[in-house]
């Protein structure tokens, strides 16, 4: 997996790494992001404006 593929969450501008979620055929940086914020949350816990 390349560390340059970018989460799945529309408004995330992450990476995702070799720990990546992956839901529905998509990788997400996050618990977060791979359940669309449903909980919520605002971001992902990295630096970023996902979430809000």
């Amino acid at each position: 997996m390349s560390d340059q593929t970018s989460c799945a969450c529309p408004k995330c501008t992450c990476a995702v790494s070799d720990n990546a979620i992956e839901r529905d055929g998509e990788l997400y940086c996050s618990q977060a992001c791979a359940t669309g914020h449903a909980d919520g949350s605002e971001g992902c816990g990295h630096n970023c404006s996902c979430g809000k």
